[in-house]
């Protein structure tokens, strides 16, 4: 494939790599974190961030992630062997993000790398199975501090490729020109058009190191292990966003007809006047908007970058390749129509309460002229 792809060029190997293999979950609506890392009591638990490099300082949760290192497993993934560390964040925001970190133990070529980018995009059941009995174990262990507590049916993965050495000097730069590079990131083993190129955003702040970023996956460039960790916890937590996202969309998409179910299809004619039909339907369609739109705000200031120019468009770039703005217009167009839904529903009350009391008061001047008349008699 190699030469097939190249022609004449032969990238040089990775002598020194690492492989992430990503897969986020939705536990619940809210996580303690300090109860949960009581609950966890492992002396790997922490709440910091130990980066300091490039003004890593001006990246900022509102609520640090618990970290937790879950030990070592033998994994097998496209034919070779591997010591993954198996690796996971505990979001306030409900989210849980499982890491197996895959070094490569010998010296790899881009062939390699691209089968084990492609088989990654479809994990097998061995790997599956171990990030879902982890997560078992750690929902049960923590489960007094999930805010309540429902698992959503969806899940992000994401594989971010680590390279920090290769066997020959060349311009870090020139890898974004090849197509085996394209296809590594993409997880495809076949060669590409030219145009597979714009699937993929670069970014470089120093002359050795590159960025590619692509709705899958991420190829990292950089010698500078703690610009690595910085860049994955920004791409981790792109993907948190994304995963909530796509959660509050696939909720929205399950309450909005249930909720329109519960209009009547045809007018009450014969209703108590003085009691609105609406009234419960108006509490938790208010209810609803309030929930989502708290959620929504809570993940939007769960990170902040404040005055770091390249952290900010690092984090603004793979934002923008996963597509999340996409995702929060659908929320937020489906929220509009929860609130005009309520606009219309608290106009017909109105209407209702307003005719209901013109009608008391005909009803009472009514009675008043009947009375009179029977006291006149």
């Amino acid at each position: 494939m190699t030469a097939e792809i190249l022609g004449e060029s032969i990238l040089p190997d990775i002598t020194k790599g690492t492989l992430i293999l990503s897969q986020l979950y939705e536990i619940g609506d809210e996580i303690d974190l300090s109860s949960a890392s009581v609950f966890i009591a492992q002396p790997t638990a922490r709440r910091s961030m130990s980066v300091h490099v490039r003004q890593a300082e001006s990246i900022q949760f509102a609520e640090y992630p618990v970290q937790i290192e879950l030990g070592e497993y033998p994994i097998v993934l496209a034919g070779y062997s591997f010591s993954g560390m198996l690796k996971v964040r505990i979001y306030d925001l409900g989210a849980i993000a499982f890491s197996l970190v895959l070094p490569f133990p010998t010296p790899t070529n881009w062939m390699m790398i691209a089968q084990l980018m492609a088989m990654a995009q479809s994990l097998p059941d061995s790997i599956e199975d171990l990030f879902i009995k982890n997560l078992d174990d750690l929902e049960k262990v923590i489960y007094p501090s999930i805010s309540k507590p429902h698992r959503s049916s969806v899940v992000e993965d994401y594989s971010i490729l680590i390279v920090q050495q290769l066997t020959e000097t060349i311009k870090v730069s020139s890898l974004a020109e090849h197509p085996i590079v394209w296809a590594a990131l993409l997880g495809e083993q076949q060669p590409l058009s030219e145009s597979a190129k714009q699937l993929i955003t670069q970014m470089s702040y120093y002359p050795d190191d590159m960025a590619l970023l692509s709705w899958n996956g991420a190829l990292l460039i950089e010698p500078d292990p703690l610009a690595a960790q910085t860049a994955i916890v920004l791409i981790e937590f792109a993907n948190v966003e994304l995963l909530l996202m796509r959660s509050y969309d696939n909720a929205l998409d399950e309450l909005l007809p249930r909720m329109y179910r519960q209009l009547p299809k045809e007018p009450i004619r014969f209703g108590l006047p003085l009691v609105s039909r609406y009234s419960r339907l108006l509490h938790d369609v208010q209810r609803l908007i309030a929930e989502f739109s708290e959620d929504t705000e809570r993940v939007d200031n769960a990170l902040k970058v404040t005055n770091d120019v390249y952290w900010n468009r690092f984090y603004s770039s793979i934002l923008n390749v996963l597509r999340v703005d996409v995702w929060r217009s659908g929320v937020e167009h489906k929220l509009k129509l929860l609130r005009e839904t309520y606009e219309m529903l608290h106009d017909e009350a109105d209407t209702e309460r307003a005719t209901a009391l013109e009608w008391t008061i005909i009803i009472l001047i009514a009675w008043e002229v009947v009375w009179a008349l029977i006291r006149h008699n």
